[in-house]
């Protein structure tokens, strides 16, 4: 027995290491999923609210806070004396102070400071003289949470601030505890904040953005005429420059004084549509300019159906005044051109694949509203560092940005907490079920006075949810991974916590015909963009969006906004390149039934599932059953299908009415975002793939031999495949087009129409036993197809050799 001691040792920790690598993987399968949360929305305690919406903020886990609005300060003091009042706010081992806030002529503050109730038992207000260093107290009042200070919750009227004497002075205040559904929650600073400088706590604070809608404009430069350059004795070179805002567009060099170009140029601007563009039309032979014109886009023509303006003449000013020799009328060069503002484009600002509108510009080409988009964000868990200070602390100042539409929704910021919650609410139009809304985590680094444009606010991670993986009127409570794809592989920076309703406010006629209608606007379809042009102005969108974002109070600033409009990698991945492979494989097996019958009955040298073929096929066309059977269906199949439509109207009803009244949901909704890390490699990844993946072009990389390896791999794994892929596919479609070019020549209309006129003839002679004709030829179609062995010629058949005769362009003569 000894002996095999050694033996059930080493089986002992093969097996023990088996189940923890296995479980380990099931545990990193599982890390990398959506999984279903479930907290208390709304403030509830117990079972949720079967009865619907509570509040406003029902999608979201109830914070209560401890408010303290600082208003002012009086002196009654007899004597005259000048005091620089301070305020100091304690609750625990939080304290806030209005030291660095701007004390006003009146000595007011008007300052709202948040704490979280839970973290202390008295809360003292200490009103200090800040004209010496350490601050003499001039008074001090303390109140005791849990019996002092009333709770307040929104519609109920704001709480009256009182004054609370404090030796020879007097403060002004009001105290009460509220929820983040309070009005003055937007504009309180936080305990949590409270190193932050009042200079930079309006970084900190949640925010709403409406950015302006974008609109194209289309400048069209049919011709000029009587243009003249500087030396009268030349013909003049022109080009014509566009310039709106800081974007300048170029016509194509063209000669003579009567010049045509017939080129678009096409800029993106956005509402209220007040700038200006500049024509300036430059000679090449010299550099000057020979003609200046300043048009406004209000004066455009709005263009708000598919089509274009029309082609008027506008006098363009020359920078020098010039007249023919001998005639004293007013002279002036004419450029004809097209202006309008196309409000019937929708303007993308984002990724295709991943936007959030397909609106155009103009409103009365909008769609019928579809429904409500509401998110709760509640929180965020396992947030990695972001920045570490000089005594090696490492700390995150995490906040969310949310983007559907125009409409950007900016959280709080939660300073120096890996684990922040929000428990923010937010809604938003949806006109379209077909788009996404965009989640961004981003480390906020702008809560020092001396942070500068260098200090950018850092990109944790983002979560993209379509909303045709959501369900009507359906609550969905997920922890979303937070997956970043780097050079050593997929790593998982947290997960980020959210509660979504799609509440559909549609008429039921508007609900069925949403998913028909166009999806881009008419004009799209009408007069279409090249993608390339629609990429270069998605570009100046994303521009427009920075500007007018980053002028808002707080600014929503540039690397935000580049952040969220970021599109995919287009660049080459072998990685992406074989998931794309392998999605098409899995496409193909929905017609592994085909194969199957190929495999089964037709390539089998067993004669038994050919006979059974042959047979059930003499059943249907020949069997007396066959018609009682067709007799019966006139009858039984309409009654059934009503039958089965009944029952599942009432199934449809039952449950809705369990899951809206009686608040039971015994069908679970799919994941919102399911995550196949096998299809896209991410399992395993190569980190010289990722490696390639992330390499810029041209490639960075000096070693010759890593090179040398990439090019190999490529040529081997793509290049082959691809290539004679592609070169079957064309030969293919070269035959087809070859074997329809034959009908050019007489002899082939010929053999048609000869072949047309034996078929009526045939018809017209049987025309008694056309059924008959019709049953014998699909009998001998399937004795054919079936290939007995009698029958069976491995050998290609006469019309796939004349279809591969047909010729084609490969095989060149070099």
């Amino acid at each position: 027995m000894s002996m095999y001691k050694p033996l059930i040792k080493i089986y002992s920790y093969l097996l023990s290491f088996f189940s923890s690598f296995c479980s380990e993987m099931a545990a990193k399968k599982d890390d990398f999923s959506v999984k279903k949360i479930s907290p208390k929305l709304g403030g509830e305690r117990g079972i949720r609210n079967p009865n619907g919406p509570t509040s406003s903020h029902d999608l979201v886990e109830q914070m209560e806070f401890l408010y303290v609005e600082v208003i002012k300060a009086i002196n009654n003091s007899i004597v005259a004396d000048t005091y620089n009042p301070i305020v100091e706010i304690t609750l625990g081992n939080y304290k806030s102070s209005t030291k660095t806030l701007k004390l006003g002529p009146n000595m007011e503050w008007n300052q709202v400071f948040a704490f979280d109730k839970t973290k202390g038992d008295v809360l003292s207000v200490t009103l200090k003289d800040g004209r010496r260093e350490n601050g003499t107290v001039i008074g001090k009042q303390n109140f005791k949470v849990a019996a002092d200070i009333p709770f307040r919750v929104p519609p109920d009227a704001r709480i009256a601030p009182q004054w609370y004497s404090m030796a020879n002075m007097e403060l002004m205040m009001s105290v009460w505890f509220g929820t983040q559904a309070d009005e003055v929650y937007p504009r309180a600073w936080f305990s949590d904040a409270s190193d932050v400088s009042a200079s930079c706590v309006s970084n900190t604070r949640p925010k709403l953005y409406l950015a302006p809608r974008l609109c194209y404009v289309r400048v069209t430069i049919v011709s000029g005429h009587d243009l003249i350059c500087n030396d009268v004795k030349r013909t003049p070179s022109v080009y014509v420059r566009a310039t709106l805002g800081d974007v300048e567009l170029y016509t194509e060099l063209s000669l003579g004084s009567n010049p045509s170009w017939n080129q678009d140029l096409i800029f993106v601007a956005s509402e209220p549509l007040d700038e200006t563009v500049y024509i300036t039309l430059f000679d090449k032979v010299n550099g000057q300019c020979i003609g200046l014109l300043e048009k406004k886009l209000s004066e455009m023509t709005a263009v708000k159906v598919p089509g274009s303006a029309p082609a008027l003449f506008y006098d363009i000013e020359p920078p020098v005044k010039v007249e023919p020799a001998g005639d004293s009328r007013r002279f002036s060069s004419r450029i004809k051109m097209k202006l309008a503002t196309d409000q019937a484009y929708h303007v993308f600002d984002e990724c295709i694949q991943y936007s959030s509108d397909y609106r155009a510009f103009a409103k009365g080409l909008w769609p019928d509203l579809l429904g409500k988009l509401e998110i709760g964000i509640l929180g965020a868990t396992g947030l990695q560092p972001m920045k570490e200070w000089r005594d090696g602390r490492r700390s995150t100042d995490a906040y969310v940005v949310a983007k559907y539409g125009n409409k950007w929704a900016r959280t709080r910021t939660v300073v120096g907490s890996f684990s922040p919650k929000w428990n923010e609410q937010y809604s938003w139009d949806v006109y379209d079920k077909c788009t996404t809304v965009t989640f961004g985590i981003f480390d906020n680094n702008q809560l020092a006075v001396v942070s500068s444009n260098n200090n950018l606010d850092g990109l944790i991670g983002k979560v993209r949810i379509p909303l045709t993986s959501l369900e009507w009127d359906r609550v969905y409570t997920c922890s979303c991974p937070i997956l970043v794809l780097r050079e050593d592989g997929l790593k998982k920076t947290g997960e980020l916590q959210l509660a979504i309703r799609c509440l559909c406010v549609a008429n039921p006629y508007v609900r069925a015909t949403s998913p028909f209608r166009w999806m881009l606007p008419k004009a799209h379809y009408k007069s279409p963009m090249s993608m390339v042009q629609t990429e270069d102005l998605r570009w100046q969108a994303i521009r427009l969006n920075c500007l007018n974002l980053a002028r808002a109070e707080p600014p929503l600033r540039k690397e935000v906004v580049l952040d969220m409009l970021r599109p995919t990698n287009k660049s080459f991945s072998m990685r992406i390149t074989n998931a794309n492979l392998e999605r098409l494989r899995r496409a193909a097996r929905m017609f592994n039934w085909c194969v199957w019958m190929k495999e089964t009955v037709r390539s089998t040298t067993d004669f038994r599932p050919k006979i059974i073929a042959c047979v059930a096929s003499l059943v249907v066309v020949f069997g007396w059953w066959y018609w009682i059977l067709c007799l019966a269906v006139w009858h039984v199949v309409p009654v059934y299908l009503a039958v089965i439509s009944l029952l599942e109207i009432f199934r449809l009803s039952r449950r809705e009415f369990n899951r809206l009244v009686l608040g039971v949901d015994a069908r679970p909704p799919a994941p919102l975002v399911p995550v196949d890390l096998k299809l896209w490699g991410l399992d395993s990844p190569d980190l010289d793939e990722l490696a390639e993946e992330f390499d810029t072009f041209p490639s960075s990389v000096v070693d010759v031999n890593v090179l040398r390896m990439r090019y190999d791999r490529l040529r081997r794994e793509m290049g082959e495949n691809v290539m004679l892929l592609l070169g079957d596919v064309a030969s293919q479609c070269e035959r087809l087009c070859a074997l329809l070019s034959l009908l050019d020549s007489p002899l082939a209309w010929i053999c048609f129409s000869l072949g047309c006129y034996a078929m009526v003839v045939l018809v017209y002679v049987f025309w008694d036993h056309v059924i008959f004709f019709q049953k014998f030829v699909f009998i001998c179609f399937v004795v054919r197809w079936v290939n007995f062995q009698c029958f069976r010629n491995d050998l290609p058949s006469g019309i796939s050799n004349f279809f591969r005769r047909l010729p084609t362009n490969e095989g060149p003569m070099f």
